[in-house]
Formats: structure tokens, C-alpha cells, sequence
């Protein structure tokens, strides 16, 4: 949700800043830890698109130095990172596969992404900056595409390039892996109702401290799950999420001596969880919260204090492949109000409460 003024206001830091949409205010700043300075000796081979190094085969392993290399690529995802020297390597698939592409146990702040067939600078075929899901690596801010679909009769381009400058040896490990298959999330139960997200969006639909004017959706528990859609959209040159905001009151839900359960499964890396603070966003950060990943469904129990809560979802990252209109399914056990979905300022869901 596009907002106009900053209404997300910091108090515990990791709980609050997850909840904002915009990458500057939730990414830990980064540091260099192992950077050196390129220089520039003219083109040599693995320096550019043209003197790619060839992966003969897989699995493939190599390590190296960027350092003696020119910067002569880079990408988003999310973060900018100019004058870092990178080096290519291309691979051509004798058939269509899924491959894992690893500078997990590399030491320096590496970036890694990839094209297909030629340089479409914007526009990767996939892209990655941190992945933290890396096991021991040496430093931090190493980086992995877990999966990524190679088709026969393409040659793919692997760049291996560094944030804000940084260089140094990096471990480049590429294997074929099973590709899994689509996510796809089949909700049977009550709309949202947003309109799906695009470039440019300014959303003020169930936008919470997000939005504009606060707003919210006011969420039934039964007959069945809210089926909802998010996403990731450009605005201004900057990367937002369409985060959803629902609305829910201790009036309604037992709080103190009874859980509460939200059940969430997405098409999207989502986070989500139960956010107080609201509904005067004033202080707006999560009493607790949890992740999951694509197409895997999560429950979060918890005992709620007895004030107004609202349930928070979102996509986890500012990832580009989180294109607008991917589904979700929110399911919420322990709170008993059929009212049916709709968006609504907190002046009208006091009112149910008179």
C-alpha cells in the first residue's frame, strides 16, 4: 500500500519494520566484509557476457576472484549495488531442467542473478542478493537461487557480482536439481475484495497503518477461509508490497484465556501475524509473527491480550517474482463473528461494537 505520510512508527525494531512496504525500512544496512578495489585491465575472459566461461556440464564447481574484474552489470533484487565488479559464466542445457545456483560458502557480500540468451538489464531471469537460508556460510549477505528453470536451446548467462563494491574470492557451486511443481493456492471461501495490485498502485483498501486513512478490512471467521491476493509493484522507481491489514476486536474474539488461530498458505513467500498498536497506529508492531514458504500452510496460536488486534499478511520479501494478483488463503479459528468481508474505517467497526 502506496502511502502518503509515514504512519508506521518504530518500537520494537524487527516487529515494526517488517510491517512497513518499502525495502528502505525493513532490509538490515549493509556492510562490506570482505571488499577490496577492482581495477580495470582490459576485457578478459569471464570479465563480460562475450568472454563468458563455459560450464561444460553439471554439477559444476568453481572458485574464484571478482576483484581484478570491471563492473559491467547489475541488478535490484532489491538492492542497488554499483561499481562492484562481477564475472560471467554461460551454460547452455541439453534439455530442460531446474538448477540450484549456490555462492553460499563464498566471503564477501556476493549478488547472483541470471539471463537468458542475452542482457536484458531490469529484467533477470532470476535474482539474488541475500539468501539466509544459506547453512553456515562464511560471512553474511551470501547468496543462492534454489531453483531455477533452464530450457534446452537457450544459453543462460550467470553473473556473480557483489553489493556496494564488495569483492573477493567466491565459491560458485551450479547442480541440476527435481523441479517442483507450480504453486498454486485453490481457496474456496469468502473474497477479499482488493483490486489487484499494479505499477503505480495507490491502495487504500485494507491498507491498516499502511495506508492512507487507516484502513482496514473487518474479517468474518465463518463459513470458511478469506481469499485473498497480494503482491509485489513498482511506485516511483521504489518497490512496495500490497500488505493486508484485518481488523479484529477482544469484543469478538475470547481474548486472555483462549487461543486464537490464523491459518495462512500463499502462492508468495508470506509473513504474517497479529499486529497491536491499532487501530490509532500509533505504535503499530507485532505481538508475534511467523513465515512460510510458497504453497506451505502455517498455523500461529497464540493467547491475545484483550485489546484491538489486527491480522497482518504480506509477502515475506520485496521479490520481483511476487508479481501482483498471486493468492492467499487466510483461515481464523477461535473468533466467532460471521459478518461478511468488506473494507472499512475504524469509525464504522466501532460502531459494530456499541
Amino acid at each position: 500500500m502506496k502511502t502518503v505520510t509515514c504512519v508506521v512508527v518504530a518500537v520494537a525494531v524487527l516487529a515494526t519494520t517488517a510491517l512497513a512496504q518499502t525495502p528502505t525500512a525493513v532490509m538490515p544496512a549493509k556492510h562490506s566484509e570482505t571488499a577490496g578495489e577492482p581495477t580495470y585491465e582490459g576485457r578478459i575472459e569471464g570479465d563480460t557476457i562475450e568472454e563468458c566461461w563455459t560450464i561444460p556440464a553439471l554439477p559444476f564447481f568453481d572458485t574464484r576472484n571478482t576483484c581484478g574484474f570491471a563492473d559491467d552489470y547489475d541488478e535490484a533484487c532489491p538492492y542497488d549495488s554499483n561499481w562492484a565488479p562481477d564475472v560471467v559464466y554461460c551454460y547452455s542445457p541439453p534439455y530442460d531442467m531446474c538448477v540450484s545456483i549456490s555462492l553460499c560458502d563464498s566471503y564477501y557480500d556476493t549478488k547472483v542473478y541470471v539471463y537468458e540468451d542475452e542482457w536484458t538489464p531490469g529484467f533477470p531471469l532470476a535474482c539474488n542478493d541475500d539468501n539466509f537460508d544459506c547453512v553456515d556460510p562464511p560471512v553474511s549477505y551470501t547468496s543462492w537461487l534454489e531453483s531455477v528453470e533452464l530450457s534446452a536451446g537457450h544459453t543462460y548467462y550467470i553473473v556473480v557480482d557483489g553489493y556496494g563494491g564488495d569483492c573477493g574470492d567466491y565459491v560458485l557451486a551450479m547442480d541440476e536439481i527435481e523441479c517442483t511443481p507450480p504453486c498454486d493456492v485453490i481457496c474456496s471461501g469468502i473474497p477479499e475484495g482488493e483490486p489487484t495490485c499494479y505499477d503505480d498502485y495507490v491502495d487504500n483498501y485494507n491498507g491498516g497503518c499502511n495506508s492512507s486513512g487507516w484502513s482496514w478490512s473487518y474479517i468474518p471467521v465463518s463459513p470458511g477461509p478469506v481469499c485473498g491476493e497480494s503482491g509485489v509493484y513498482d511506485f516511483g522507481g521504489s518497490t512496495y508490497r500490497d500488505t493486508d491489514w484485518y481488523l479484529i476486536s477482544p469484543y469478538v474474539y475470547p481474548c486472555g484465556d483462549v487461543p486464537i488461530s490464523i491459518t495462512v498458505e500463499a502462492e508468495f513467500g508470506v509473513l504474517f501475524g497479529f499486529v497491536e498498536g491499532v487501530p490509532d497506529c500509533t505504535a503499530p508492531a507485532f505481538y508475534s509473527y511467523t513465515t512460510a514458504a510458497e504453497c506451505t500452510p502455517i498455523t500461529l496460536t497464540e493467547y491475545l491480550p484483550c485489546v484491538p488486534i489486527a491480522i497482518f499478511v504480506a509477502p515475506s520479501s520485496w521479490d520481483p517474482a511476487y508479481t501482483c494478483g498471486l493468492e492467499y488463503s487466510l483461515t481464523v479459528e477461535g473468533y466467532g463473528d460471521p459478518t461478511l468481508v468488506e473494507s472499512m474505517s475504524w469509525g464504522r467497526v466501532k460502531s459494530l461494537y456499541r
